[in-house]
């Protein structure tokens, strides 16, 4: 396992599985950007990961692959919990989710400067048991 997916490893098991998001800023730049938008902070990160993850509870992460490329961290994951606080205008039914995703992480000087994330949103309201509905209804 090279430097930088260790670092990513860790990111999935301590920082989402354990739920330490406070340790965001050992992983990512003090400015880094998701998926091409605006820069963004390890301290939004960790708002907007906590508030994600307070909707499931026994939330982890279970890596499926994990590689490098250069200074890429590729990893194939499975996000899985229990549907316990109501989500989007989802209510809580207690029900399992497992929910594939791909995410690409680039190091700078040792820090995640870039991360590209794209996960199964449409599964994820499907097993939440979202009512699924045209755009124009």
């Amino acid at each position: 396992m090279t430097e930088h997916e260790a670092v990513i490893e860790r990111y999935w098991r301590v920082v989402w599985t354990e739920g330490r998001f406070d340790l965001a800023g050992e992983i990512y730049a003090a400015t880094y950007r998701e998926n091409l938008d605006e820069p963004s902070t390890p301290a939004d990160f960790a708002a907007g990961a906590a508030a994600w993850a307070a909707h499931f509870t026994d939330f982890r992460v279970d890596i499926e692959e994990l590689f490098s490329a250069g200074d890429r961290v590729i990893s194939r994951v499975t996000y899985r919990g229990r549907h316990t606080g109501d989500f989007k205008r989802v209510p809580a039914r207690g029900r399992e989710v497992a929910v594939p995703g791909i995410d690409i992480f680039e190091f700078v000087d040792g820090r995640v400067a870039q991360h590209w994330h794209e996960t199964d949103h449409l599964e994820l309201f499907r097993q939440m048991g979202a009512e699924l509905r045209a755009a124009d209804d």
